[in-house]
């Protein structure tokens, strides 16, 4: 449902210009349009994009680097959804996950950070209901 995402997310990563006519990184109003598009909350927005994310992650289709960039821009946005308090929205859970497994990845010696996201990641893709 969110596939479209992915694509903006790419456009960014890649120093172009989103849909919503943004350049540098993920906002508020990218995910307002994903949502928007995919007829879902923010939260699952959220949480359906980090499913993709990390999917596309443990196939080879997305790297290290593309993956926890998209993390933090995204870390940003819902933190900016939390403190703009014109709407509520829930925790996304699956984000979190997501997001914690990629944050992690950076505490780690360089050179075990791919493997460690590969093992949250993994352990976070096994959680989810069949």
């Amino acid at each position: 449902m969110v596939e479209k995402a992915l694509e903006d997310i790419r456009v960014l990563y890649e120093g172009g210009v989103s849909r919503t006519g943004w350049g540098g990184c993920v906002r508020k109003e990218d995910v307002l349009l994903w949502a928007k598009e995919s007829n879902l909350g923010i939260e699952e927005t959220f949480d359906q994009i980090a499913v993709m994310l990390s999917r596309c992650y443990i196939d080879g289709a997305l790297d290290w680097d593309f993956c926890d960039a998209a993390a933090n821009d995204l870390f940003g946005v819902l933190i900016e959804f939390y403190t703009d308090h014109s709407r509520e929205v829930d925790e996304p859970n699956q984000f979190w996950k997501f997001y914690l497994a990629f944050d992690y990845s950076e505490t780690v010696a360089e050179y075990q950070a791919e493997e460690t996201a590969r093992t949250e990641i993994s352990e976070f893709l096994a959680s989810l209901p069949n």
